[in-house]
């Protein structure tokens, strides 16, 4: 008597090609992902230095950027901080002073992306350390 149906081993095969298939998915989208996260912070940060020298060339001093010599931070870098710092693993560290700042967002554990008052905007090794770089490290 012949009984319809699938065998133990074709069950496996099918249950094995399922399982590599997705992997291979999940891998692309973890890669999708990431390289979003690159994206974001980059775009984010690269506004954030065209409005500091928007509100410089306003108030006639950077201190306005990060909030520093008791004057306060500009809502809008604020926010765009705020909107690095919802997708990033790190957070942002901003320096100003009156001549200069300078402000470096992570883009992966070991990545960072950095924007000043020079007008670089570049990935670089290490966050910034704050309070104390004012230029994205050569």
């Amino acid at each position: 008597m012949y009984h319809a149906g699938f065998t133990i081993v074709e069950l496996l095969v099918v249950i094995a090609v399922v399982g590599i298939l997705a992997s291979v998915i999940l891998g692309s989208l973890r890669d999708a992902r990431d390289s979003g996260l690159e994206t974001k912070v980059k775009s984010e940060l690269v506004v954030l230095g065209k409005r500091a020298n928007v509100e410089e060339s306003s108030s006639f001093t950077f201190d306005v950027v990060c909030g520093s010599n008791g004057i306060p931070q500009s809502t809008k870098i604020s926010d765009i901080i705020t909107s690095i710092e919802r997708f990033s693993p790190f957070p942002v560290v901003c320096n100003s002073d009156v001549e200069a700042y300078a402000a470096s967002g992570a883009m992966s554990s070991t990545t960072f992306w950095c924007v000043d008052s020079e007008g670089h905007s570049k990935s670089i090794p290490n966050q910034l350390e704050l309070g104390v770089e004012y230029v994205c490290p050569q």
